[in-house]
Order: structure tokens, then C-alpha cells, then sequence
């Protein structure tokens, strides 16, 4: 179990990926978190996760449709199971916040 702060809410998730790994995504997210913050005027926590959520799924979208560029591309298959560990977080951070 691992207790995560964000967006002013405290909770706990359990996953099968490394903390340094689920923190290396807290981390990115929480940058898309503040991106939202600085560019959009909201105060309610839920507009902003679901903003950022948005743009890290555009991210994930654009990366998808770029033509590969050597080593810098994500394998099929690697973002196949980033897009899988994502929606598992995604899952249980739900969970946990209906609890």
C-alpha cells in the first residue's frame, strides 16, 4: 500500500509496480496538475484531475500518431502496457476515492 497526496485529497493504492515507478507517474501527473493550475481558473480539485487527465490523454494520443523516430518511438507493446498499468491506477485511485 502506498499513501498518495494529491489534489488536496489523501488516500491509499496498492499496485503491482514499484513505488519508484508509481511515484516517477504522481510526479508527472502532479506537473500536468500545475500546467492546469497556471493556465485555467478553477479552485474545484475534480475540474482540475479531470483537465489533466484530459492532457495527459492528449499527450498519449499525439505520441501514438507520430511516425516512429528511431529509438525515441514507444514500442506497440510497451505502450500497450502503459496505457494498461495507467487505466489500473486510474481504477483504484477511483476506488479508493468512493470509499
Amino acid at each position: 500500500m502506498m499513501r498518495i497526496e494529491l489534489l488536496g485529497t489523501s488516500f491509499q493504492i496498492q499496485s503491482d509496480e514499484s513505488p519508484e515507478y508509481v511515484e516517477r507517474i504522481l510526479s508527472y501527473y502532479r506537473d500536468r496538475v500545475s500546467d492546469i493550475e497556471t493556465s485555467v481558473a478553477t479552485g474545484d480539485p475534480l475540474k482540475k484531475a479531470i483537465l489533466a487527465a484530459l492532457l495527459v490523454t492528449d499527450e498519449l494520443f499525439r505520441e501514438r500518431s507520430s511516425p516512429a523516430t528511431g529509438d525515441a518511438a514507444i514500442p506497440a507493446d510497451h505502450a500497450r502496457e502503459i496505457e494498461r498499468i495507467t487505466t489500473s491506477l486510474i481504477e483504484r485511485i477511483d476506488s479508493s476515492l468512493e470509499e
